[in-house]
């Protein structure tokens, strides 16, 4: 069995993807892609890589483990859909330019595909950089970096959400997943840890910040549907009333408007 690494980034970021790396292994590959947005300026696009080559650290370009790929413009989702093109091992990890991986870690992964060969889609957990979990396990919701999935799992990110998005901010992971589900891929949890990163920071200013709040309304409805995302928005709001003594009008306004903007996949 193989695995491949996704490490999606964008411009300077790839000044910080070598230290994801481990050592070399026969097992383990790395597809790095590269979004960038600096403009062309009339350039070629042999002129343009060649540019972005420049940029790009030397054990990157060095190492026969590593595949790099470039995507010019914004999108999380859009790169994470460019590096699954180049895919070639049997399982394929998500990973961010701040994830952290070792020997141990990794071989959950494999243990838990070598014990379940009937599972396409296996999540995990992810421990932060004092090797504490995350948050509790198991969770409802499941972050990229605990995600895991067979090569041939055809469920592709849904670029309306995700950061660099031009509709919603987030909530990418909780799509994929439900796509996943409908779709009929055998989805499990494992209680095992397979990458540090550091604590979540995505969503902790949700009172103060209106486009998360639009975002979570959207992924309410495609997860839960009409009647279930108007439930959940009113105990999101009513939760925030109630242990922060926020008003919850403005993020209940925000969700409803978020559960709008979400029309029907072409």
């Amino acid at each position: 069995m193989t695995l491949d690494i996704l490490i999606c980034t964008i411009d300077e970021g790839i000044l910080r993807v070598p230290e994801v790396l481990m050592s070399p292994r026969g097992d383990v590959r790395y597809v790095v892609s590269m979004q960038w947005t600096n403009p062309r300026a009339g350039r070629k696009d042999e002129e343009v890589e060649e540019s972005l080559l420049e940029q790009v650290p030397a054990v990157l370009k060095e190492r026969e483990d590593v595949a790099l790929t470039f995507l010019e413009g914004k999108g999380l989702s859009r790169n994470r859909n460019h590096a699954l093109e180049k895919v070639t091992g049997d399982v394929v990890l998500i990973a961010d330019d701040d994830c952290r991986y070792t020997k141990e870690l990794i071989g959950n992964i494999f243990a838990a595909y070598n014990g379940h060969p009937e599972a396409d889609v296996i999540h995990f957990q992810a421990l932060d950089t004092e090797g504490k979990p995350l948050h509790p396990y198991p969770v409802p919701y499941v972050s990229s970096v605990e995600m895991t999935f067979r090569r041939e799992v055809a469920t592709r990110f849904d670029e309306r959400f995700g950061l660099g998005s031009e509709f919603f901010c987030a909530g990418e992971e909780d799509v994929w997943m439900k796509d996943a589900q409908e779709a009929g891929y055998h989805i499990l949890y494992v209680d095992k840890p397979i990458v540090m990163t550091p604590k979540e920071t995505t969503g902790k200013n949700f009172l103060k910040n209106k486009q998360m709040q639009v975002t979570k309304g959207a992924v309410f409805k495609h997860v839960y549907g009409t009647g279930g995302a108007a439930w959940r928005t009113l105990k999101e709001a009513g939760w925030w009333l109630v242990h922060k003594g926020a008003n919850p009008l403005p993020i209940l306004y925000n969700m409803v408007r978020g559960m709008q903007l979400l029309a029907p996949r072409s």
